[in-house]
């Protein structure tokens, strides 16, 4: 691998503009707001209101949410409420949301009573949830992404290539759509990827002396193998096969009481919870979920786990709809480490050692998730941004996909233009697919097969994007999340074409393959569902997210009908218009009866 690099100016220049993706839009609809992110609010709200992980009394204050588990009190045999998650983005939002109590009631809001209007409970709860995606979730998952790019100057001194490979973990994948949750799903990469990153660091800085890897760097990576399991239950065969990794790394006696130290830290923290909560610091809540149809999945197997499905790891793998190389096509690039790392001669023997090693140590820590989660009976999950159980995924295959182009493109400029193309073209297409998604809606209905066509595209044509950070200072137009989001459209298309020493022949073809890996990688968003995919379903997505939007009443339907309206007969026409963009979201009924009102024909309106 080539030596340390540094970061130039497009690197500034893009993750600025990154930063704007991962702080200034909040997609959040309140009656339909996903109890994966709704049950872990509520116990971080019960910890610091209560001092409990019961959130019996914060469910009576805010109502009724899936994903609890009801557990009996083993004193008393009364049942309470718990969420069924594990805990780890609960009990980090503790200190967030413990300083929210403090500074709200001095802006002249309390913490709600039970019975409070419901105006102000739904302001209280969307409030909260917005301060601890922000800096529980948002921040650190954008810090990750600037920490990625550092650690990947070691592998290559390309800045378009480091830059791509950012982009297409971070905004590319359903990395940005869960990094704006107060959920686990993005947590779970950084940590995961914290852990093999610290065990492959120092295991390229101390080759041939294992002495001199240092005890805090065991200790990190022990605390972050263990972070894994304490965000995501499922995640605990990745925690093993990150363990043994690292112990590869750090096996010296005070450096393997370190990483033992680290991991162990977040046993206890889990075991606490459990223990507290359902009675036994071995038993997690799943096979007691107060809904009784997930109860009844989780009753088969091991709490939910049974055998791998290759139908399940195909979809998962391939589906268009959800799949993870389906709606990311640069991912596909981190496969072909594979072969590159076995059949790469270049630099010292040392080098290829340890990228064999560490290709080895990911390929299979990724193949154990993907085992799990295709065994998993509720495989799918319900309302997702494409597979929401293979959260850590996207960071290791965008590391395999850099290393396969250092090792492709090395001594030969050619060869370097097509991995740039590459790269840059696919992390565009990716952008596109899934970006924008996650930056529009983070959970849409198993009704939409295919998102960008069905669910996005119209969506933007009508004006409905989410709450933005511009709504703090008074500006209530969306035009504030397309700026945040050419943004981060902006800084994808710096990544792929920032001149980098190209000479000009070279920037000229470099464009022209983007410009065809982003058109290849884009091509099956739009592909035609197959029959048991069930078509374009999702204009019941549309109908029904689009008439309980939040906010509401600033879309282009709306504005333009007032606008209609004060101005008369003289714009009888644009009713077509209106009803035009009602009938795309399937507002049918709605679009019919904006014809009418023109009243004249259609034919006269052109």
């Amino acid at each position: 691998m080539r030596g340390v690099s540094s970061g130039g100016w497009a690197t500034r220049v893009v993750l600025a503009l990154v930063l704007l993706a991962f702080t200034c839009v909040y997609p959040y609809i309140s009656v339909v707001n996903n109890p994966n992110e709704n049950v872990r609010t509520y116990m971080t709200m019960a910890i610091v209101e209560h001092g409990t992980f019961r959130i019996d009394k914060i469910v009576e204050r805010h109502g009724w949410v899936n994903d609890m588990a009801r557990a009996p009190d083993k004193k008393t045999g009364e049942h309470h409420l718990y969420s069924v998650k594990a805990p780890a983005i609960s009990y980090a939002g503790v200190p967030v949301y413990w300083a929210f109590t403090k500074i709200a009631p001095r802006l002249g809001h309390p913490v709600p009573q039970v019975g409070a209007p419901a105006s102000e409970l739904h302001g209280w709860l969307r409030a909260t949830t917005f301060v601890l995606r922000l800096f529980v979730v948002q921040l650190p998952c954008f810090l990750f992404l600037v920490g990625l790019e550092r650690f990947l100057r070691a592998f290559s001194r390309d800045e378009v290539l480091r830059l791509s490979t950012v982009i297409a973990a971070g905004l590319g994948t359903n990395y940005l759509a869960y990094s704006l949750m107060f959920v686990s799903h993005a947590p779970f990469a950084c940590a995961a990827f914290a852990s093999f990153g610290l065990a492959t660091r120092e295991r390229m800085l101390f080759p041939d002396d294992a002495r001199g890897r240092r005890v805090s760097r065991a200790f990190l990576a022990g605390l972050f193998t263990g972070l894994a399991t304490l965000l995501e239950y499922h995640a605990l065969p990745v925690s093993v096969a990150l363990a043994v990794y690292a112990f590869s790394a750090f096996f010296r006696p005070k450096q393997l009481a370190a990483l033992a130290l680290g991991g162990l830290l977040n046993v206890g923290a889990l075991m606490f919870f459990q223990w507290r909560a359902f009675g036994s610091p071995m038993t997690p809540g799943h096979k007691m979920v107060e809904n009784q149809a997930f109860a009844a999945l989780h009753e088969k197997g091991l709490f939910g786990i049974g055998k791998p499905s290759f139908d399940v790891l195909k979809d998962i793998s391939l589906s268009h709809s959800f799949g993870f190389f389906g709606t990311s096509p640069f991912m596909w690039l981190g496969l072909l480490a594979i072969p590159a790392v076995l059949l790469w001669r270049g630099g010292a023997r040392f080098q290829r050692a340890h990228a064999r090693a560490a290709t080895l140590a990911w390929v299979s820590t990724m193949g154990l998730l993907w085992i799990t989660v295709s065994a998993a009976i509720n495989w799918r999950g319900g309302w997702t941004v494409g597979p929401r159980y293979l959260g850590a995924a996207p960071p290791f295959f965008a590391f395999g996909a850099l290393v396969a182009a250092e090792i492709f493109s090395a001594g030969s400029t050619p060869r370097r233009t097509v991995a740039r193309g590459a790269l840059g073209g696919l992390a565009i297409a990716g952008v596109l697919q899934m970006g924008v998604l996650g930056a529009l809606y983070n959970t849409i209905p198993e009704s939409v097969t295919r998102p960008l066509p069905q669910f996005v595209l119209p969506l933007l044509r009508a004006g409905f994007v989410p709450h933005h950070a511009g709504e703090l200072f008074g500006f209530s137009s969306p035009t504030f999340w397309y700026v945040a989001i050419g943004a981060a459209l902006v800084a994808t298309l710096i990544a792929a074409t920032a001149p980098s020493r190209d000479r000009p022949l070279a920037w000229i073809a470099r464009v022209v393959l983007v410009a065809a890996f982003a058109w290849v990688g884009l091509r099956p968003a739009f592909s035609t569902p197959e029959p048991g995919e069930g078509g374009d379903a999702g204009v019941d997505a549309r109908k029904g997210l689009t008439r309980d939007w939040e906010p509401p009443g600033r879309d282009r339907i709306t504005t333009l009908r007032a606008e209609v309206e004060r101005a008369g007969p003289q714009r009888a026409c644009d009713w077509y218009r209106i009803a035009d963009l009602e009938r795309a979201l399937g507002r049918v009924e709605d679009a019919d009866r904006d014809e009418r009102r023109a009243g004249r024909a259609r034919g006269e309106c052109r």
